[in-house]
């Protein structure tokens, strides 16, 4: 049970403190004062979409908390506890939202994933938007709708099917894969094999085409390279004036006066190294003369290399050594993959024929499991009816055969004959805005029976009613509030008189800004808010609020 709700930067709300107990509340106020928006806030609360325009104008973030009351929601407790989160009978929500579009979900101060968030706050209240019975028209939704009324064998036969489904599509889809691959393997295998031979015979080593580039640029440049290197001997080690020769001549002129002075002896030195520097040069300058090779015998053989390397980079788009090392290593993983393509087939044939039976099992229990939910929810949904007013109403869950799906094997639609000796007739052709209205409150109500939620949240269910039917409708939320907490956004007095607690939804304006206020009404208050309601004169009508508050023992 909700205990406690507040609202932060929503909308027109600044802050807004909202106490809720036992029974029915509603929530009144004109039109566009902010009743929905109190809703919208909830949703937020429960783990809805996020959306940054919910945030109040001039501020950064939005915060939504509530303070629920679980003692009498042990999956609840037990899904805390679970997460270690147990914190007695009370758990605190917290949802935040920024401008950034961040978002967060809090229970109990722990920040928590938004799937888990949703799993619990899906224990602790349900939510009937506005125009939501209008999903009845669509017949595609009516299986889900008797689905929520099963209990948790029930539940458990839709994951397992879902499941089963889910695990014979993936063998399926492996299956025809393998089927193309196989129609396909022998054009395939042979192409690869050639390419495979191919790479094979051409032995290539990763980066070699650049070191044949730079061998076959030093045998071009062979002439140039000895001459280089020719004189470049000459001048360091054999010419007449080689620098060699030059530098030790130096040395040996500083030698008489290197001992006369410190500079000196550091000069004779500094020429005595580069002597030594300038021989060991020069050696190294006679061995790469003497290595020189320019075999056009080699030439020849690096051009030819070059060549099929050349021939085999275009055939593979311009793919480098590298390159087409790996693209041999993939091939050749792909044509033994080939080799074993057979036996794949039929191990996979044999998986996909298990999984379509383990789904035919798993489906065929949970039509069984559907048939029966159905024959209970029909007299379920009868019992519900009469309660509305609809006492002659036949109805009737028909289960109809459909193509596989994660779903199961069967579609579902939903039959009523509102008079008696009437033929049932789809409810999406016949149901009036009212009837439809009055259905939804009942599958809601026999859903929140079944699941054990404590809460309940219905926005202006009474589109389209009045009168006889508004009043039915208030009853019948006012008989569900004895079991659990109802909480109703209303324009119809017949609800509103019904109310344990009677809020009214305002807007204000404080001199610079427009902002939404409520307030618990009581007394006269109550009075005048029901006869606005009413829409009569201003005293007649708070005459008429005053006998409905009567009749109900709410007048203060």
């Amino acid at each position: 049970m909700l205990l406690s709700l507040r609202i932060e930067n929503i909308a027109l709300m600044d802050e807004l403190d909202i106490q809720f107990q036992k029974g029915l509340h509603v929530l009144t106020g004109e039109t566009g004062a902010g009743k929905s928006i109190i809703v919208d806030a909830v949703v937020l609360l429960l783990g809805g979409k996020a959306q940054k325009e919910l945030i109040r104008t001039g501020a950064q973030k939005a915060r939504v908390e509530g303070v629920f009351d679980i003692s009498d929601c042990p999956a609840a407790g037990a899904f805390l506890r679970e997460q270690e989160l147990d914190d007695g009978d009370e758990v605190i929500l917290a949802r935040e939202i920024t401008l950034q579009g961040r978002s967060s979900c809090r229970v109990n101060g722990t920040l928590l994933p938004a799937a888990q968030y949703q799993q619990l706050t899906g224990l602790l209240m349900d939510i009937h938007g506005q125009h939501a019975h209008q999903s009845l028209m669509d017949e595609k939704k009516h299986l889900a709708f008797l689905d929520a009324t099963g209990d948790a064998k029930h539940e458990k036969l839709l994951q397992n099917t879902k499941e089963a489904f889910t695990l014979w599509q993936e063998k399926k889809k492996l299956l025809q894969q393998l089927k193309r691959q196989t129609a396909d393997a022998q054009e395939r295998m042979e192409l690869l094999q050639i390419r495979v031979n191919e790479l094979r015979e051409a032995n290539l080593i990763p980066g070699e085409e650049d070191a044949l580039t730079k061998e076959r640029d030093i045998f071009k440049n062979g002439e140039k390279i000895e001459n280089s290197l020719r004189d470049a001997f000459e001048y360091l080690y054999d010419g007449s004036s080689a620098a060699v020769e030059s530098l030790r001549r130096a040395v040996a002129a500083l030698a008489p006066i290197s001992n006369l002075d410190e500079e000196y002896s550091a000069l004779q030195a500094r020429l005595d190294g580069l002597y030594y520097e300038a021989e060991d040069a020069g050696l190294t300058v006679r061995k790469m003369i003497s290595a020189l090779d320019f075999d056009p015998d080699r030439l020849e053989e690096i051009r030819e290399r070059l060549d099929v390397i050349r021939r085999l980079s275009r055939k593979y788009a311009g793919a480098s050594t590298a390159d087409m090392v790996e693209k041999l290593g993939e091939m050749e993983a792909e044509l033994s993959g080939f080799e074993t393509l057979d036996d794949r087939l039929v191990k996979t044939e044999k998986e996909e024929k298990q999984a379509a039976n383990d789904y035919q099992q798993a489906a065929a229990l949970l039509t069984a499991s559907r048939k029966k939910l159905a024959l209970a929810f029909e007299k379920e949904m009868e019992v519900q009816l009469k309660d509305l007013n609809m006492g002659g109403t036949r109805f009737q869950a028909r289960l109809q055969p459909a193509p596989a799906s994660q779903h199961g094997l069967e579609s579902a639609c939903f039959l009523i004959a509102p008079n008696r000796g009437e033929e049932m007739q789809p409810l999406s052709r016949i149901a009036s805005g009212g009837e439809l209205s009055r259905l939804m409150l009942a599958i809601k109500s026999v859903a929140a029976k079944r699941e054990g939620i404590p809460s309940m949240i219905f926005d202006e269910i009474d589109t389209g009613i009045s009168g006889k039917a508004a009043q039915v409708v208030g009853e019948k939320m006012k008989m569900i509030s004895r079991d659990r907490q109802v909480l109703c956004v209303t324009h119809l007095q017949q609800i509103a008189a019904l109310a344990d607690c009677h809020y009214l939804v305002e807007k204000a304006f404080d001199g610079s800004r427009t902002h939404t206020k409520l307030s618990v009404l009581e007394g006269e208050k109550r009075v005048s808010e029901i006869a606005r309601m009413l829409g009569g004169e201003e005293e007649s009508a708070k005459v008429h609020a005053r006998e409905m508050l009567k009749e109900e023992g709410k007048q203060s």
